[in-house]
């Protein structure tokens, strides 16, 4: 699994490669908490590289878009597999921060 951010201002982009299994939702809690929330405010997460994402994931990625909203900031998830975009459309995520497919 791979984790590359990138800072742009108040905006981050988080390129996730890989599962995101137990281990890999641990690994993008550690990425989550690197970021230092009082500057920034938009965080797009790219799953492009992501097959397999499981329930630990979305609740990591739950928590995160939490705090980041605390912080009034806003999280996109973009690039997600179908059967992902799918799964974040019964789970209604769409509701609560932008999602797009790959």
């Amino acid at each position: 699994m791979n984790i590359k951010i990138e800072l742009h201002g108040e905006k981050a982009v988080m390129k996730i490669n890989g599962n995101l299994d137990e281990f890999g939702a641990e690994e993008m809690k550690k990425a989550f908490a690197s970021f230092d929330l009082a500057k920034v405010k938009e965080v797009v997460v790219d799953l492009g590289g992501v097959e397999i994402m499981g329930s630990s994931a979305i609740g990591k990625l739950l928590l995160f878009y939490k705090h980041l909203g605390v912080n009034n900031g806003h999280l996109q998830v973009w690039n997600l597999a179908p059967h992902l975009h799918e799964l974040f459309l019964e789970l209604k995520l769409n509701t609560l921060f932008t999602i797009g497919r790959g």
